[in-house]
């Protein structure tokens, strides 16, 4: 029987890496008793469910007296050689008077002591006088993360009965139809959510995808925007970019007239919807090297799902990624912001990725438009990663 012996980490992902990585009937965790209430019942729940962990037993520790923290685990140890176990310490994200405790223990009972690199997912091995080996003497298995046990380990659920169906990419040709708008989008991105909403507005479409407006209708709209949005000109070569692209069919401004037809439902509701482009365009540069990846993802924020009765609280995060074990939560911002509104989105996607992922959780900032410099350096500060699309 092999058993594990490890601290309590606030980070879940190093409560769970080792028995991801090698096959464990017994987990024995120590912590204080505030971290042992919070976090017992996610943690085993998760161990049995996805590790194939028999038994998984939480044991209070004092935080301050280093003959009791020995004591107990003592008990634990003396327990586990009388049912003959192969017994091995585990310190990754230890803290200091268990770290001593485990020194202690392990050369007293010759036991092996390991801890992970949880970012690059390496086994850091310290057998100098132990009986065994970690990686030779027990049996190895690979338990694959996936986006729904990243966000389940902290807690939470992902909401798909919200996922809107804007927010999906159905094919090859609606990939290259994203793309097309993209480019489009890149050339006038200053402008591209005032447009959005001008389409939104006064473009309504028949039920065949067909916008037909007069001339003078959509003139007098322009003129009387309340937004910044009154060109003619900047509309009629935005019209014509998309026409060229091949999302609008037929695109005609003359004679009097506007006219023209969506490609299809999803074309319509890319350009009502001004954001959602640089999302999907975040989304497909982001899979082709992710583990796995999603956009338009809605996570519950106590993993519980209320149904539509109400009641839950969630956060929707545009795109989120995968590599390994290490998420990155990305948020999308086309256009110009206001100072209000850039720390606005600081402040939410980190707490966002604190909430659902933890100290390893990376953070990204997709914009359209770039930020001065005491906006980057507010951003180096929090840890946010900005990348400007241009």
């Amino acid at each position: 029987m092999v058993v594990v012996f490890e601290f309590l980490s606030e980070e879940p992902i190093e409560n769970l890496i080792t028995c991801m990585n090698f096959k464990v009937d017994k987990l024995v965790l120590f912590g204080n008793y505030d971290r042992v209430a919070s976090q017992k019942e996610k943690t085993e729940c998760f161990l049995k469910r996805y590790c194939g962990v028999k038994d998984v037993l939480f044991r209070v520790l004092s935080e301050k007296d280093l003959q009791s923290v020995l004591s107990v685990m003592r008990q634990e140890i003396e327990a586990a050689l009388k049912q003959n176990a192969e017994l091995y310490f585990d310190i990754t994200g230890g803290e200091s008077l268990m770290l001593v405790a485990f020194g202690m223990l392990s050369k007293e009972y010759k036991t092996p002591i390991h801890l992970y690199d949880v970012s690059k997912c390496k086994l850091i091995e310290l057998n100098e006088g132990a009986d065994k080996n970690l990686s030779k003497d027990v049996e190895q298995q690979k338990i694959e993360l996936n986006l729904e046990a990243v966000i389940e380990m902290h807690g939470g659920k992902i909401n798909d009965s919200l996922h809107k169906e804007t927010k999906t990419v159905a094919n090859a040709d609606a990939e290259k139809d994203i793309l097309g708008i993209w480019e489009v989008m890149k050339r006038y991105s200053a402008s591209w959510n005032l447009f959005s909403q001008f389409m939104r507005d006064h473009m309504q479409a028949d039920e065949n995808g067909e916008v037909i407006r007069k001339e003078a209708t959509v003139l007098q709209a322009l003129k009387a925007s309340p937004s910044n949005f009154s060109s003619v000109s900047l509309l009629n070569q935005i019209l014509d970019a998309l026409g060229e692209a091949g999302v609008l069919l037929d695109v005609v401004h003359a004679a009097g007239m506007y006219r023209f037809s969506f490609k299809n439902r999803a074309i319509k509701s890319y350009l009502w919807d001004g954001g959602s482009v640089l999302e999907l365009y975040t989304y497909l540069r982001e899979r082709k090297s992710a583990t796995e990846c999603q956009v338009g993802v809605y996570l519950d924020w106590d993993g519980v799902l209320h149904g539509t009765g109400g009641g839950d609280v969630f956060n929707e995060i545009d795109v989120l990624a995968l590599h390994g074990y290490i998420p990155t939560f990305i948020s999308c911002k086309s256009g110009n912001m206001s100072p209000q509104q850039i720390l606005h989105s600081f402040y939410e996607l980190d707490t966002v990725a604190n909430r659902f992922g933890g100290k390893y959780a990376k953070r990204l900032l997709v914009l359209t438009m770039e930020l001065t410099k005491v906006y980057q350096d507010r951003a180096k500060e929090m840890r946010i990663e900005l990348r400007f699309e241009k």
